[in-house]
């Protein structure tokens, strides 16, 4: 029975080992004063976010929170049939200003600096100490610009407001040009829960993760509310000094379901292949 026990006992600081080394590890520390957002009345903490396409593929990214603090987002991609593609955790070190990142390819870990409004405006490669997204706010604290460098590449993306409202993104790459325009017709819905709007560009890390980074108030202020329909495919070439409009290729209406209390439980598009985006709230 003794040998059982013990067996026992070891196996448990094994799995517990294990456990431990899945937790991506900091080695970075400094003398850091965080400033956390102030959040609006009604806002809802996002704790999971998925994606489930017809064909079968999915994303699902999960939050934990220390009190109302965002503390980690973990991000899990699985393809048509069920099988793991890769997987993402990453965590929030207040204390030294910096977000810890284990990725299936690299594990990397970015210093920040938070302003007024306590939105993130430089992210920091540590291990290189170059700057990996230097990111501008106007004077209500909502996102306008932001320059993302990777080693590969380096662009900025532009945001647009009217209202309060997202009207466009725009990236310009050293080796492409992306956009997304948005509508918000009559019944557009107030965005109670602040989560993000469909398709929103991406600063350094991925949709989901920027999406709930968004939530939390680190990315600024989110749209006030919800687009009903979204333009992608814009075609800039058309556009010349004389006629700055852009030619629309594809229109992509937006329908959400709402719970009682009216926040957003989910919203589909029409973009193919179809998907169906779902919001648990804490």
């Amino acid at each position: 029975m003794k040998y059982f026990k013990y067996l026992a006992i070891a196996l448990f600081a094994v799995v517990m080992v294990a456990c431990g080394d899945d937790e991506p590890k900091n080695t970075f520390t400094r003398e850091f004063n965080m400033i956390y957002p102030q959040l609006p009345a009604g806002h809802k903490f996002i704790k999971k976010i998925e994606r489930k396409y017809d064909r079968g593929a999915t994303s699902v990214a999960t939050a934990e929170y220390d009190g109302d603090h965002l503390k980690s987002i973990n991000v899990v991609n699985r393809d048509d049939n069920g099988d793991l593609l890769n997987e993402e955790t990453i965590q929030f070190d207040y204390k030294n200003g910096a977000i810890i990142c284990d990725r299936s390819i690299q594990d990397v870990t970015y210093s920040f600096e938070v302003n007024s409004f306590g939105a993130i405006y430089r992210l920091n490669n540590v291990s290189t100490n170059s700057t990996s997204s230097a990111l501008v706010y106007d004077e209500n604290g909502r996102l306008e610009a932001a320059q993302v460098t990777t080693p590969s590449s380096s662009g900025t993306t532009s945001f647009k407001w009217v209202n309060g409202n997202i009207t466009e993104w725009v990236n310009r790459d050293i080796n492409k040009q992306d956009s997304v325009a948005y509508e918000y017709g009559e019944g557009a819905i107030l965005n109670k829960g602040c989560i993000d709007i469909p398709c929103n560009e991406t600063v350094t890390f991925t949709k989901f993760i920027c999406a709930i980074i968004r939530n939390a108030g680190l990315y600024g202020a989110p749209s006030a509310y919800l687009p009903t329909v979204m333009k992608k495919g814009v075609d800039h070439s058309q556009a010349t000094e004389a006629n700055s409009n852009h030619v629309e290729l594809k229109r992509y209406p937006i329908t959400y379901v709402l719970d009682a209390d009216g926040y957003v439980k989910s919203y589909t598009t029409t973009e193919t292949p179809k998907y169906t985006v779902t919001f648990t709230y804490r």
